[in-house]
């Protein structure tokens, strides 16, 4: 549960410089501390066993080798990032990891694939500091297109969303920009709405008016999933529960990830919702009355050993009926089922390591 990359994340503040206008890179507060940083996150990723460490200590990695100029060692360690982040499924490691890739293709110029990246980890259940750290890049991304009008929106909504320091100086810096590029070249293209710039990576589903069944439709409004489902959830992290005599779960292919052996897949979260489906990855299933946790690629997350199970960022809140307890995003015990509720939730708040930065 501990963050292994916090403090090199820390560290990164410290030694990073302002954005330089010209470049809309970072400049380099101390070049010591960051081959000091490189080296210690290479030590510990020796080290580090499991996935999301894996993840945070890359992403890590990757802005040292991106700021330093080496870009291809960050592109391969933000793409691993993202590879080991996807295997987690956890939408608190994978935005990051997303926008950390994003960012070096943004400075390599590839701005579509950039694009696609930072609107993908706008997506899931993130806190707002997060998500305007993402934006105040994507602004950036924009501003090397022309796009002005859609680089004040990102512009705006990061300064609403993240007042920290060093997201602010970025803000002030793209306002700098914007301001010259429009006054030279007016403000661009109409802004892209969401599913556009991430590509349109979720099918919308509809309901056939002659069969009742549901299927989904493709960015051009044609069916890319027949009706085929009695019920059925909308896309969350590129899988859709769906129903026809029982619960599993498609890809967007329509490709079956998760079996169809649960009787329900309704996942009720910590704060009080309840989504048809997916949340972080993982959706609650019941099975012959007792709840398990599935992972989107179908692997049992948490047995179906309890009563209740909700989901939270840092893992899962498990009941037996009686008393409370808290796992780990492994399933693992973390607290064991024999406290109140709100001690149980108070230790996955606690747990809880959000990483908004530096990007």
């Amino acid at each position: 549960m501990v963050d292994v990359a916090a403090d090199l994340r820390a560290g990164l503040f410290r030694a990073l410089g302002p954005l330089d206008r010209a470049t809309m890179r970072h400049a380099i507060a101390d070049t010591v501390a960051l081959q000091h940083l490189r080296e210690e996150a290479s030590m510990r990723l020796a080290r580090a066993a499991a996935e999301a460490d894996q993840s945070r200590l890359l992403g890590v990695r990757a802005v040292i080798l991106r700021v330093l100029g080496d870009f291809d060692g960050a592109e391969v360690d933000a793409a691993a990032a993202v590879k080991y982040a996807e295997a987690v499924g956890a939408d608190l490691l994978l935005a990051p990891a997303r926008a950390r890739l994003a960012q070096v293709l943004r400075v390599r110029g590839r701005y579509e694939e950039a694009d696609q990246l930072f609107a993908l980890a706008e997506a899931g259940e993130l806190p707002r500091t997060l998500t305007g750290a993402v934006r105040a890049y994507a602004g950036l991304s924009c501003i090397a297109q022309g796009r002005i009008t859609e680089s004040l929106i990102h512009v705006q909504r990061a300064s609403e969303q993240n007042p920290h320091g060093f997201v602010m100086q970025i803000v002030e810096t793209a306002l700098s920009l914007i301001e010259e590029h429009a006054a030279k070249a007016g403000f661009g293209p109409s802004p892209r709405g969401w599913p556009e710039r991430a590509g349109h990576p979720a099918p919308e589903r509809f309901q056939d008016p002659q069969t009742g069944r549901f299927g989904y439709l493709g960015a051009d409004g044609r069916p890319v999933v027949q009706a085929a489902f009695s019920q059925a959830g909308d896309f969350r992290g590129g899988v859709a529960a769906v129903c026809q005599a029982d619960w599993g779960a498609i890809d967007r292919t329509g490709t079956v990830v998760v079996p169809m052996l649960y009787s329900s897949m309704e996942s009720p979260t910590t704060d009080g919702r309840t989504v048809t489906g997916f949340v972080n990855g993982v959706a609650v299933a019941s099975q012959r009355g007792r709840v398990l946790v599935v992972h989107k690629t179908g692997r049992v997350v948490v047995p179906p050993r309890y009563q209740r199970v909700e989901v939270h960022p840092s893992g899962f809140l498990a009941s037996d009926g009686y008393s409370w307890g808290a796992l780990g995003l492994d399933g693992n015990e973390i607290v064991p089922v024999r406290v109140d509720r709100a001690e149980a939730l108070r230790t996955l708040d606690a747990a809880v390591s959000i990483d908004d930065g530096p990007l």
